[in-house]
Formats: C-alpha cells, sequence, structure tokens
C-alpha cells in the first residue's frame, strides 16, 4: 500500500510541476544555451539534499559538459551559518556570462540565499530549484530577509509541500520526500530543452557520454580539456 501511495502523489506532482513550469523551462534553457553558445560556465549549487539536484546534472551521460558544481563539502551541516557560502564561493570565480542555478526546497537558509546574492551581485542571472509555496509560508533566515524563490529571474516550481515527506502514514508520521525526484526532473528538462535550442542555432551541444560506450573516453576527455580551470571536478 505504501509504495503505491508514493507512486500515485509522486506522478500528480510531477505532471502539476510540469504543467506549472511550462514557461519557465524553456526560459532557464535560454539562459543555459546563450552561456553554452558563448562559451560561459553554468554553476550550480545546492545544500544538503538539494546538493543531490545539482549533482544530477554534473559530469554525466547526457550532460552539459560546461556546469560546474559548487559543491557544499559539509552536506549541509553549516546551511544556516551566514558567511559560509561566501567561504565557499571564494574557490569559485563567476564571469560574466555564466549562468547561476540554485536549488532549495524552503529556499530559507543562508547558504542558498548568499549563493544567489553573490550571483546578482556578479550579473549572472539566477535560475531557482524551489518549492514556491511552502518557501512564501516560511520567514526567511537570513539577515536579508529575502528568499531563494525572490532573488531569481526564473523559478521552477517543484510545487513542494511543507516538510517534503508526501505520504502520511499516521499522526505526526510522513515518509516518501519528492524535492529530489521532482527538483532533477525539472532540472533536466531544462537541460534537453537548452540542447534542442542549441541544435537550432547550429551549435554543437558539449554533452557527455557514457563511458560505458566505445569511443567515449576520448570524446569525453576533449570536452573536459575545453572547460579545465573553469569546471571544478567533484573528485
Amino acid at each position: 500500500m505504501g509504495w503505491a501511495q508514493y507512486w500515485d502523489v509522486l506522478l500528480d506532482q510531477l505532471q502539476r510541476a510540469f504543467e506549472a513550469n511550462r514557461e519557465s523551462i524553456p526560459a532557464a534553457a535560454e539562459h543555459i544555451a546563450r552561456a553554452v553558445a558563448e562559451d560561459r560556465i553554468v554553476h550550480v549549487f545546492g545544500s544538503g539534499h538539494s546538493q543531490l539536484v545539482a549533482l544530477d546534472v554534473v559530469g554525466r551521460a547526457g550532460g552539459f559538459a560546461n556546469v560546474n558544481p559548487l559543491f557544499d563539502p559539509l552536506f549541509g551541516r553549516a546551511e544556516r551559518v551566514e558567511q559560509f557560502a561566501a567561504a565557499l564561493l571564494s574557490a569559485h570565480r563567476f564571469q560574466p556570462g555564466d549562468v547561476l542555478i540554485v536549488i532549495s526546497h524552503s529556499g530559507r537558509n543562508p547558504a542558498p540565499v548568499e549563493v544567489a546574492l553573490q550571483g546578482r551581485a556578479q550579473g549572472l542571472p539566477v535560475i531557482a530549484v524551489t518549492a514556491v509555496a511552502f518557501s512564501r509560508s516560511l520567514p526567511s533566515r537570513h539577515s536579508s530577509g529575502r528568499r531563494l524563490f525572490e532573488l531569481a529571474d526564473v523559478v521552477l516550481d517543484t510545487l513542494g509541500i511543507p516538510g517534503d515527506a508526501a505520504v502520511a502514514l499516521g499522526p505526526d508520521l510522513s515518509a516518501g520526500p519528492t524535492s529530489t525526484v521532482v527538483g532533477a526532473a525539472l532540472l533536466q528538462a531544462v537541460m534537453v530543452e537548452a540542447a534542442a535550442r542549441l541544435l537550432a542555432m547550429g551549435v554543437r551541444p558539449p554533452l557527455f557520454r557514457s563511458g560505458n560506450v566505445e569511443g567515449a573516453d576520448a570524446h569525453n576527455q576533449a570536452l573536459r580539456l575545453r572547460y579545465h580551470g573553469r569546471v571544478f571536478p567533484l573528485i
């Protein structure tokens, strides 16, 4: 019974989220496509479990080679600490024409807010992946009083519920978070749309191939060399 409940909830949320983001997906994809066409970098940040969504578009088969992970080595343990993100970003450099993607289910904690603020201050378009209604119901934990969706040029709304766990099993007992699945699906839809737009522009998208396909190693290494020094490897 439990798994079927989750299946129903997840399918419904995915359907509604894609309908709700019919305009946001192409808008975000246009920023990505422009950055690729101009040989720029797409930076992506998520803290805690939101980092799972960020890493889903980093260095994988079918993914863009110019995506730079703003990796949180503490995996969310310091996301409520102001200035933590500033220290994290000191290892990276934003350039004009780059794009910034920030993922946070609640959008209220200092780390994602600070990353978005830094991106805006340097003129980067900011794409947010967040649960807007949930975020609106919460006060910001950042001293600016801002939440992530308020700082974004484009918002991908996951339609996630408070607390994320979507299957009620009893009083004060829920399971089945959806933010990772829905957030990753929306972000991958953006990347597919961006690749299609690049092809329409006559630009071959720099997409990795699976390392299990013959000839992929040389192809992938050439892409890594193309962005060497601008995209930080995870390892």
